[in-house]
């Protein structure tokens, strides 16, 4: 094939899920799309395979890879054949691969199909956030939603959107999300008609086939330079029931990365339990940033990993065990069993890094906000870790406190650098972050982060700080849990300090 027309191909196809992205973003009324970018787009080709991918959230994109023949095997089943314009929507995470927040939208195109996952800052349920610390199953977390036709012809189902939109706390942000998931979705397949106008339909489809086997090949060169390597890992996550094990077994052979957690705990009963897909995320990003960071996302990443879990266990629960922490916490420290088990065998793994994404929920009478909170990066041989970085598997935007003093009846006292807390070594790990603000009015505040009581490891050096939440009323500061929900009254203090990552030699 002509390898220029390839590389040509690649990049145009990369760039409509970018666009994609693009139209996501401006046409979304949430700031936890609008502004911190929580979302993830790609096209898959008509099998299943992932044709090209947006550099959005890597806990997304990996199990988009674990979910995508399940996502179509389902609409095969439940819905049949579609036509132009007709757009399935889900959220069901033992299907889409990450958690009930994290809503689905997907249609046909003319090289496969096209999808696009947002998170919503509420899809109903006791807590508002959706994000239930206390929860046992998906139906105390919030509403489920199995495949449903949301549009026919690119003509939204207004009955079906109002009937979704009526069991969530913000029922027209949502409404207006999905719609914007769905412009989309309608954004990716003109691009795809405009890039069959200069292509034909078979040069395409044979470029995705070479450029797929390209991907496969440049990751399993870069992974022989580690060939043999075997290691094992594991780390603590802190629960509200009990601490409990992450393991896993890593080995490198035959330009493979196969990774084993069957060591890893039984499910419980809380949300921190993580479908499939999220180790299956955590191992993909696990590889990308080890071998080539710059390189492709598509199915060449994902043919370079073989992922284990063990049935019955935190990364591979019964359905319907609750998993909304799963798809936040739970695949931190996942990735996490895997820098450990790679330190095991070579020191040139990097340290760990905040090992949460602290998750914070507020909610009012008509508003609800999510957001995660940055840390301290991981260091390396190389180089220090950076200071307040989103980490592992998140990458979103950090969402301006102007904005959330707009948005929300608060006003901020603090944003800085947490000095101090990232672990020391020849190089040190990054310092994680303070955040703190007063309350205007009666609001309810939900927190979901690990890592408060166990310290970031490093490499043969220094742990980094664990973090802390605080409050303070009535000039009396307490302690709460890295799991809880309060209620803040007007005049009361939030405060949270996020972990530090570990030291390197």
């Amino acid at each position: 094939m002509d390898n220029l027309k390839v590389g040509i191909i690649q990049r145009a196809l990369s760039y409509i899920a970018e666009e994609m992205g693009i139209v996501l973003r401006n046409s979304s009324m949430s700031p936890n799309i609008r502004e911190r970018l929580d979302m993830s787009c790609a096209l898959l080709t008509d099998d299943g395979r992932i044709a090209a991918q947006a550099e959005h959230i890597p806990v997304h994109l990996g199990s988009l890879a674990w979910a995508s023949k399940r996502i179509l095997n389902a609409i095969e089943a439940k819905i049949g054949e579609l036509g132009v314009g007709d757009v399935i929507i889900m959220n069901d995470p033992y299907l889409t691969g990450t958690h009930l927040n994290d809503v689905t939208v997907i249609t046909k195109s003319p090289l496969g199909w096209v999808i696009n996952k947002a998170h919503h800052v509420d899809v109903g349920g006791p807590v508002p956030g959706s994000l239930n610390p206390r929860a046992r199953t998906l139906y105390e977390e919030g509403l489920v939603i199995e495949p449903t036709l949301i549009a026919k012809s690119w003509e939204v189902d207004e009955k079906v959107l109002n009937e979704l939109a009526s069991q969530v706390r913000v029922p027209k942000v949502f409404r207006s999300d999905v719609k914007a998931q769905i412009a989309s979705l309608r954004e990716g397949v003109r691009r795809i008609n405009e890039l069959l106008e200069r292509y034909s339909k078979e040069l395409i489809l044979n470029s995705i086939d070479s450029f797929i086997e390209s991907s496969r090949a440049l990751y399993s060169k870069h992974l022989s330079e580690f060939e043999g390597i075997e290691g094992f890992g594991e780390t603590i996550l802190e629960t509200p029931l009990k601490d409990v094990k992450i393991g896993v077994r890593l080995k490198i052979e035959d330009d493979l990365l196969k990774v084993d957690f069957s060591p890893t705990d039984d499910e419980v009963p809380l949300n921190v339990n993580a479908v499939e897909g999220i180790p299956y995320a955590a191992t993909s990003f696990f590889l990308k940033a080890l071998t080539v960071p710059e390189g492709p996302v598509d199915q060449g990443l994902y043919d370079s990993i073989d992922v284990k879990t063990r049935e019955g266990s935190l990364l591979n629960p019964h359905y319907p065990a609750a998993v909304g922490a799963g798809n936040l916490e739970t695949s931190q420290r996942a990735l996490e069993a895997l820098l450990i088990a790679l330190a095991s065998a070579t020191d040139k793994a990097p340290s760990c890094g905040p090992g949460t994404m602290a998750n914070v929920v507020i909610s009012t009478k008509n508003k609800v906000y999510y957001e995660t909170n940055g840390g301290g990066g991981s260091s390396t041989s190389r180089e220090d870790g950076e200071n307040a970085v989103q980490w592992g598997m998140t990458n979103t935007m950090n969402t301006p406190i102007e904005v959330l003093e707009q948005e929300l009846p608060i006003l901020f006292l603090q944003y800085r650098v947490r000095r101090g807390s990232g672990g020391y070594g020849r190089r040190k790990g990054g310092d994680g972050l303070i955040r703190s603000w007063k309350a205007l009015e009666r609001i309810k505040v939900t927190v979901m982060m690990s890592r408060t009581k166990y310290p970031s490891p490093g490499v043969k050096a220094s742990p980094g700080k664990p973090g802390n939440v605080r409050i303070v009323k009535k000039q009396t500061e307490y302690l709460i849990g890295g799991y809880d929900t309060v209620e803040l009254e007007p005049d009361d203090v939030f405060i949270i300090e996020t972990p530090g990552g570990g030291g390197h030699v």
